[in-house]
């Protein structure tokens, strides 16, 4: 069908429709659908910067929606997480939870993840600053050891020490213990027949030489001691010491079993048992392992250390102290004691240790303990007992004295560690390993070299006290 579309055709039929002017609005209505359009404006605009929330129940009354019908749009929101519906189990300290003042604002009570970062480091640093630390204490650090004037605790090397420089009763104190690391001359002939019965000597795994053998029959000296104990018996208590030594190390047991499985069944034995010297009743030995240096005899800023045993002197057990102090004045003016005051002997703190007279430390390690840990300890202990013996008897005794030898022993292996003394500077020598006690000769082996010890405190030191503590002499005569 073709329509005519000519412009008389259009007013024709522009003037055939109805005139109604209620079709059209009014001036009136266009302005306000104008204000609302505007007004809309400004509400989406707010809307979008507050979150959409449902009405709070139980609220009295609420703001009106100019359009309630109608929900504008807004820029869509992260969804909220579901609580549980038992608020007693929220914990909002462990569990951060976000603002209800922003859905689009930072959250209130984030977790610092930042702080945590910058802490984590912290901690990381500080224990890795710990472990350095405890690196950078280590025994082979920490030397040399600096006091007041001019006090130090320095390392030495008998391979670079001219021989000639040390004392002649070192020397041979070294060459006699060197002799018995090589096991020359370290058991009494009368042992001989009950080791050759142990299976390790039978099978050849603990060979037996005549070199290894001495003649212990007992001279005219020797006539005021007690029997010893019969060779059986104390091959026995060797071979008991030997066993526990080997059970301590299988297990890696720890220092408190080492001392009381071995160590002090062992000194026991040479103490008590062998009794093959006139002065076994003079020289004891004691545990002291929370015995602590007095203070006025440490003199090092690092702590104080302590050793495992050491060996005392009984002065009341020696009839010839008083002819012996007659005979032999003190080099140094005795100090005035106060009637009251109980004699002190030693640089230790315990007052009950005082009384005695101290002689050769011990300090024992674990199996795999650090060796140089425990030549370091000792060193310290020695140098508190050098600080006591010059405030005592002064340099001139002290160069007489000339050095003082101690024990460090690891696991089975028992090493002689030797001090000296020089214009305040305490020096320590290398450790020269004598003994070990994984087998049953070794152990007697050990036995032999603290023979050489002892007889080194009752020839060298007990003299020496004698000399330069007059008050041993009072002691004595207070005593009896």
């Amino acid at each position: 069908m073709a329509f005519d579309i000519s412009q008389s055709q259009v007013d024709f039929w522009l003037d055939t429709l109805p005139c109604d002017t209620a079709a059209f609005p009014s001036p009136d209505s266009c302005e306000r659908h104008l204000k609302c359009q505007q007004s809309s404006k400004h509400s989406k605009s707010r809307k979008r910067r507050r979150p959409i929330f449902p009405p709070r129940s139980g609220a009295g009354h609420s703001s009106p929606s100019p359009e309630p019908d109608v929900m504008l749009p807004s820029t869509p929101n992260k969804p909220l997480l579901k609580r549980p519906s038992d608020d007693a189990n929220i914990d909002n300290d462990e569990t951060p939870r976000a603002s209800t003042r922003s859905g689009r604002g930072p959250i209130s009570n984030a977790p610092d993840f930042k702080a945590r970062s910058q802490s984590r480091s912290q901690s990381d640093t500080c224990s890795h600053d710990s472990k350095r630390s405890k690196r950078s204490q280590s025994p082979t650090k920490n030397f040399p050891l600096y006091g007041p004037e001019g006090r130090r605790l320095v390392r030495a090397s008998l391979g670079f020490t001219h021989a000639h420089t040390l004392p002649q009763a070192l020397r041979q104190l070294i060459g006699e213990m060197r002799c018995v690391s090589a096991k020359n001359r370290i058991i009494p002939q009368r042992f001989k027949t009950e080791l050759e019965k142990l299976p390790e000597v039978e099978c050849f795994m603990e060979p037996l030489f005549d070199y290894m053998f001495y003649d212990d029959e007992m001279g005219a000296e020797s006539e005021g001691l007690v029997q010893p104990a019969g060779a059986e018996e104390l091959v026995r208590r060797a071979s008991r010491i030997a066993e526990r030594s080997s059970d301590c190390a299988s297990i890696l047991s720890d220092e408190a079993a080492w001392n009381g499985l071995v160590h002090t069944p062992l000194l026991e034995m040479l103490v008590s048992d062998m009794r093959d010297a006139p002065e076994h009743k003079i020289l004891d030995f004691m545990p002291c392992t929370t015995t602590n240096i007095d203070f006025p005899y440490h003199r090092f800023a690092e702590s104080a250390s302590r050793v495992d045993y050491v060996f005392r002197f009984h002065p009341k057990r020696d009839s010839t102290i008083l002819t012996e102090n007659a005979s032999l004045p003190s080099r140094q003016e005795p100090r005035q004691i106060q009637p009251d005051t109980a004699p002190c002997f030693n640089w230790t703190s315990d007052r009950m240790l005082q009384q005695y007279p101290l002689g050769v430390s011990v300090e024992t390690k674990r199996h795999g303990g650090d060796i140089a840990k425990g030549e370091q300890q000792l060193a310290i202990w020695h140098a508190a007992q050098w600080e006591f013996l010059l405030s005592r008897a002064g340099p001139s005794a002290v160069d007489e004295l000339g050095f003082l030898p101690g024990i460090v022993v690891q696991g089975h292996s028992w090493s002689l560690a030797i001090t000296t003394w020089n214009q305040a500077i305490t020096t320590v020598l290398p450790s020269v390993e004598f003994g070990s006690t994984d087998s049953t000769v070794g152990v007697l082996q050990v036995i032999a070299g603290l023979r050489k010890l002892r007889a080194w405190s009752m020839d060298t030191l007990w003299p020496w006290y004698k000399r330069n503590l007059p008050e041993l002499t009072r002691k004595s005569t207070a005593g009896n």
